[in-house]
């Protein structure tokens, strides 16, 4: 059994926090893997807090097989040798005598977070691993729009503040392969607005980001991703969706 443990900038460097990947491994296989990537910046420690509290209240279900970690969005090379060896892998995705461990894995970040998310998914493709989910918050950069095709289902949220000429929006790299849940923008006044294809925000307002980053519905949004995508897999002890 390997337990990996780093230190996660979840702040700047006068501000860092210990976290550590508690997921033992191998993990059996059929098993689920929630990797949440937090964000930088001068506030980042009061804005990654729902991050962190989303992963706090999946853990609090205690769902068999299913395991929460979050931790920092450079530490991409970390969460990757946990994934590899969580599913039995080499560093080039080639698997043991007895076989690999099918491990589910959703994936879901906050700013900076966001492109790792993407940047990770991108390098599970090369390994040969799917992914079942994507969440991206509040990301920033046009690089970070093409989901690739080991990505089952993406969704994309994002502030008015921060949205600039479609730099927001994602789309798939093979449509018959992944589905875009949704590319969503919170609206000045808490609302979620969805932009069809090809539709761009206009040019921001105000810089809201602090504010959309800690939002309830923001995260709740997030948690219902998740939570609605363990369904689709039939894990079990997974909570009912709340009724219309």
């Amino acid at each position: 059994m390997v337990i990996y443990s780093i230190l996660a900038v979840a702040a700047p460097a006068a501000a860092q926090h210990r976290t550590e990947f508690t997921t033992p491994t191998p993990v059996t296989s059929g098993s689920t893997l929630i990797l949440g990537f937090l964000g930088g910046g001068k506030r980042s420690g009061d804005e990654n807090r729902p991050a962190i509290q989303l992963a706090e209240r999946l853990r609090a279900l205690e769902i068999p097989a299913v395991y929460i970690e979050t931790t920092g969005h450079d530490r991409y090379t970390q969460a990757l040798k946990l994934i590899e060896a969580a599913t039995r892998r080499d560093a080039k995705g080639r698997c043991p005598v007895q076989g690999c461990s099918k491990v589910q894995l959703l994936l879901y970040g906050r700013g900076e977070g966001g492109a790792t998310v993407l940047r990770l998914a991108r390098e599970l493709k090369i390994l040969g691993l799917p992914v079942a989910l994507t969440v991206q918050v509040d990301t920033a950069g046009r690089s970070d729009g093409v989901i690739p095709s080991n990505v089952a289902r993406a969704a994309n949220l994002y502030d008015a503040g921060a949205a600039t000429a479609g730099a927001m929006r994602i789309h798939a790299e093979d449509p018959a392969k992944t589905q875009i849940l949704a590319n969503l923008l919170f609206s000045d006044d808490a609302k979620w607005v969805d932009l069809p294809e090809g539709v761009s925000p206009g040019p921001p307002r105000r810089a809201r980001s602090a504010q959309f980053d800690s939002d309830p519905q923001v995260w709740n949004r997030v948690e219902d991703y998740i939570l609605d995508e363990m369904r689709r897999a039939g894990i079990s002890g997974v909570p009912a969706p709340p009724p219309h």
